[in-house]
């Protein structure tokens, strides 16, 4: 697959407890999130290669990015702090998006990723970003197109 048939994927972490002792930036994924998202990030991986993995510092969306990076034989992930759910970061998520290029995945959270897709396409997806989904953005040189969005669980939807 050439570098210009890649998809940059926009993912959301798994399903995660509620609630932490800690905060919720130690919230963790439960264990029947890591299973739903283990097998669908190698369903991911049968579907696209990967070059790298940026995640978020939070440890669901560390966790996830592990999980992703097992499933596509990738050895490390780089936690990105852009990626964390603060204001504006659907602005820094684009930014790093278009650094990065096709063939990498950004692990984050909501809404700031649908707020980034929706920046990205210049228009909301059709349904909500479940936990677990990714987001292929297809760069065009105006910005990007929808390739296709991914749930655990759920029937490929394509644009």
């Amino acid at each position: 697959m050439a570098a210009h048939d890649l998809p940059l994927l926009i993912v959301r972490h798994a399903v995660a407890e509620d609630s932490n002792s800690l905060g919720d930036e130690a919230r963790a994924l439960t264990s029947e999130g890591r299973i739903a998202f283990r097998q669908h990030a190698r369903k991911l991986a049968r579907r696209v290669p990967l070059r790298g993995i940026l995640t978020s510092p939070l440890v669901r969306a560390v966790q996830t990015a592990e999980l992703l990076a097992d499933a596509f034989g990738l050895s490390e992930v780089e936690v990105a702090p852009a990626l964390m759910p603060l204001g504006g970061a659907h602005k820094r998520i684009i930014k790093l998006a278009r650094e990065r290029g096709p063939g990498w995945a950004l692990v984050g959270h909501n809404p700031s990723l649908e707020r980034a897709v929706a920046l990205a396409l210049g228009h909301s997806l059709p349904d909500k970003l479940r936990k677990g989904a990714a987001v292929a953005l297809i760069p065009t040189d105006q910005g990007f197109t929808l390739g296709w969005v991914a749930s655990p669980g759920r029937d490929l939807l394509r644009p």
